[in-house]
């Protein structure tokens, strides 16, 4: 009995550590950032499923248009332990005129809880970005000083990150090589 002891203990310790995958960082599921969204929260649900799914109602800014006249909206929601903002676009259904519903196309993070399956998140570096997502297409772009689009930022800098030249994009807002805001959504070029 006393050398079997041992080796049981061994057995259960064995079977008992973490079953991870070499290389994968361990990330909590409820604010994985993918290309869908952040945890369950995905681009693409409307209001009402958000609302369901956050058992909250969702305050939105400009819910009739009465503001600003704009079919967009947002709201600052907190999902969990994380703060969020939601950009949301009216939806028209054609089944009865003037019914629409909104839905969300972006969310937007500054949370160091929220992160990529590779461990990317606020604070993660340019060259971490990179080798995370090799196998995306990246487009690294400067921020500007001014609203004129004529002074580069020497500091800030933007990475998106997409599958394909259209379609759903993470984008990594960078000051000093440094993530520090983590944005979900979709692009699409209007100009063709």
């Amino acid at each position: 009995m006393r050398k079997l002891l041992p080796l049981l203990l061994i057995v259960l310790a064995a079977c008992g550590s973490k079953n991870d995958e070499p290389g994968k960082k361990n990330v909590n599921d409820d604010y994985l950032v993918t290309l869908d969204g952040i945890g369950p929260v995905k681009t693409d649900m409307s209001q009402g499923e958000l609302e369901k799914l956050l058992n909250k109602k969702i305050p939105l800014t400009n819910p009739w248009d009465t503001i600003s006249g704009s079919w967009m909206d947002s709201a600052l929601i907190k999902y969990k332990e994380a703060d969020l903002r939601l950009t949301f676009v009216r939806t028209y259904a054609y089944s009865a005129p003037d019914s629409f519903h909104m839905r969300m196309t972006d969310v937007e993070t500054s949370s160091p809880l929220c992160k990529t399956k590779d461990g990317i998140g606020i604070g993660s570096g340019k060259k971490q970005i990179i080798d995370a997502f090799e196998d995306h297409l990246l487009f690294i772009e400067p921020d500007y000083e001014d609203t004129t689009y004529t002074t580069r930022s020497k500091s800030r800098s933007t990475i998106k990150a997409r599958e394909a030249r259209e379609g759903r994009e993470i984008i990594f807002y960078l000051k000093d090589n440094k993530v520090y805001a983590i944005k979900v959504g979709s692009f699409y070029d209007d100009s063709e």
